[in-house]
């Protein structure tokens, strides 16, 4: 194969033996074809398409194998569930409440990752981008490192504490401790698969992170099955496999983004890119990441309160709540999806300054995503029985938990609207007002009115999740009407004149 070398300055395009043997014509063209290819094969291999990546087309491609990502990532923690619930309500309530834990621990871990994912996206493309990327690369692995040993500290130190603040029912919080600390240990190995999986999605690498997270449920799955079928004879024992396999499937999948990373992107974090520390761009990633993990976390913190309150009703109303946050959420989960592949290509307008074409596109994913997500919630409430029949017998489970999903339909297009609208106002730069939205609206309403018409008028987790229903709706209306506004867009054209 023909290889190019360096002679006085200048590249020489090496003929190959095979081709000297033709006539001078078709050897000057294999050479040519040869060297070209061997450039498109690295261009492919190192850098994301430039140009032309915006169109609706290249928004669906993006977000297929997104969906498949999150379906795979929410299967590695929940699919536990499903496994443990031949062993009763109690490892499903426990395991329940320790993932509501972890949850804040995920949000917390993404948040250097979210601002990675922007920053570079708005990076991709220039020339005189590769340091940079790579400093953005290093430092986001640095902080999550560091940050997820810090946390690690504190869930050993604090989870007694935390499942008492949840009302957890002291039946179950040894399971729920066992699990916690296990999956906990590996929370470092969490926070380098987010930081590096971030970077292969801002290069548009979608089907890298898929990869590895279909390696990572295969591997849980699998695991977890060995342990439960051969190992596990009583309720603790399957909580223990479950958080084993969970440890087994982070690890993995740690192994395999890196290894993606280094064969398909041209990013390469080192050490020497934090000396002297880059406190500069460590302001700007925290300018985004953290109002943008705020946002999710405020939202998490809001729901383990309501929790605390869910616990108060019992285990089996504990269990109603786990198993039906589970099936509601595959209802959004391409919603989910599509914002993120919506806030990826936004990325990329935004740094070209297509303004209006911004504008186009969020509207057109909210639209779908309305549309996806009424469609799902109706089809999952019209066969409830069979579906929560997957996961149980209990007959007050199944009535109550038909009344949460018909709840759901109406709840499930507020939440696929701030999902994508979130995602939108952080993309253009707006990472203040999903915060200060959703704090506001979510310790109001949901929080607030969950108790009231929960716990004070009686109607238990039907009035929680009703009260949850009006806080998404409202925020929903609030943000739509703020990107309409176009505040987003004057900060942008004032930020390209300066």
């Amino acid at each position: 194969m023909a290889h190019a070398t360096k002679h006085e300055g200048k590249t020489i395009i090496e003929t190959p033996r095979s081709a000297r043997r033709l006539p001078d014509h078709l050897r000057q063209a294999v050479c040519t074809a040869r060297a070209w290819l061997a450039q498109a094969w690295r261009r492919l291999a190192t850098e994301k398409p430039q140009g032309g990546g915006t169109s609706t087309g290249d928004v669906f491609k993006l977000s297929i194998p997104l969906f498949v990502e999150l379906f795979m990532q929410i299967m590695v923690g929940n699919v536990n569930q499903v496994m443990l619930s031949p062993f009763g309500t109690d490892p499903a309530a426990a395991v329940g409440n320790a993932l509501q834990i972890l949850n804040i621990v995920t949000i917390a871990l993404s948040a250097m990752g979210t601002a990675s994912t922007v920053l570079i996206t708005r990076l991709v493309g220039r020339r005189d981008a590769a340091r940079a990327v790579s400093e953005i690369a290093t430092t986001s692995l640095a902080v999550n490192v560091l940050l997820a040993g810090v946390l690690t500290a504190v869930l050993a130190a604090f989870w007694p504490q935390l499942f008492a603040l949840l009302n957890v029912d002291p039946a179950i919080r040894g399971l729920a401790g066992g699990f916690l600390l296990v999956v906990a240990s590996t929370t470092v190995v969490q926070g380098a698969f987010f930081a590096v999986t971030a970077l292969l999605r801002a290069y548009a690498r979608v089907g890298s992170v898929m990869a590895a997270s279909l390696v990572m449920n295969v591997v849980n799955i699998g695991v977890s099955g060995a342990l439960m079928t051969w190992w596990a004879t009583t309720p603790e024992a399957a909580v223990e496999s479950a958080a084993w396999a969970n440890v087994a499937a982070r690890f993995v999948g740690l192994g395999l983004a890196a290894w993606l990373l280094v064969r398909r992107t041209c990013v390469r974090p080192h050490a020497r890119y934090l000396w002297p520390f880059p406190w500069a761009t460590l302001k700007k990633m925290l300018g985004v990441g953290i109002p943008s993990s705020g946002e999710q976390m405020n939202y998490d913190i809001a729901q383990i309160v309501i929790l605390s309150f869910v616990n108060v009703l019992g285990t089996t109303v504990v269990t109603v709540k786990v198993y039906c946050s589970l099936i509601a959420g595959l209802a959004y989960l391409y919603s989910i999806a599509l914002s993120q592949a919506t806030q990826i290509v936004l990325g990329y307008l935004f740094g070209a300054g297509k303004l209006d074409a911004i504008a186009r596109r969020v509207w057109a994913t909210d639209l779908i995503a309305i549309m996806l997500t009424t469609a799902a919630s109706t089809v999952i409430w019209a066969n409830s029985d069979a579906i929560l029949g997957l996961l149980t017998t209990d007959a007050q489970v199944l009535a109550l938990g038909k009344q949460i999903l018909f709840i759901e339909i109406f709840l499930g297009v507020g939440r696929a609207l701030n999902i994508v609208m979130v995602k939108a106002l952080i993309a253009v730069g707006d990472v203040r007002t999903p915060v200060a939205v959703n704090v506001l609206s979510s310790w109001l309403f949901a929080v607030a009115g969950g108790y009231l018409l929960g716990i004070g008028l009686g109607w238990g987790l039907a009035g929680m999740w009703i009260a949850m229903c009006v806080d998404e709706w409202l925020r929903a209306g609030f943000l739509l009407f703020m990107f309409a506004r176009g505040g987003w867009r004057r900060r942008a054209e004032a930020a390209a004149v300066a």
